[in-house]
């Protein structure tokens, strides 16, 4: 077994493990970016009915109040409400505030990365970003 399927498997048992048969939403207003990350957590042996996607913050919160959610995957900038913008809001929330967020971004500048850290946000995936980087910032994010 190469290293790339030992990493799928590593991502299937914590997804098992720590989600809780919860889903993953992934937040970003790119469609490639979305198909890419689904893709890859479908290599990952995650299944498609799992996988939920949102084009921005509000939309993303709609969703968030209609599912339980194991594991959120952010874009930081996107129209209507950014993603940082929607972290504060789930953060304020008791019911979504202790959910795993992974941000990604095309761009990374030090406010966002201050603003990330101090609403407990730790990793962050900078775009473009390969299948290991992905499944890496996962592992780190869901706490292994």
């Amino acid at each position: 077994m190469d290293r790339i399927d030992s990493k799928a498997n590593l991502i299937y048992e914590l997804v098992e493990k720590f989600l809780n048969n919860k889903a993953i939403l992934l937040i970003d207003d790119e469609e490639e970016i979305k198909q890419l990350m689904s893709n890859y957590l479908i290599k990952s042996r995650i299944e498609e009915d799992r996988i939920v996607t949102a084009s921005d913050g509000k939309e993303a919160l709609s969703k968030i109040q209609n599912q339980d959610f194991g594991l959120i995957i952010v874009d930081i900038v996107m129209p209507r409400m950014s993603g940082l913008q929607l972290i504060k809001e789930l953060k304020a929330r008791k019911k979504y505030k202790d959910i795993p967020i992974l941000i990604i971004s095309g761009t990374i500048d030090a406010d966002n990365v201050k603003s990330a850290i101090s609403m407990g946000i730790s990793n962050i995936i900078v775009k473009p970003f390969t299948y290991n980087i992905f499944l890496d910032k996962i592992g780190r994010t869901l706490g292994v």
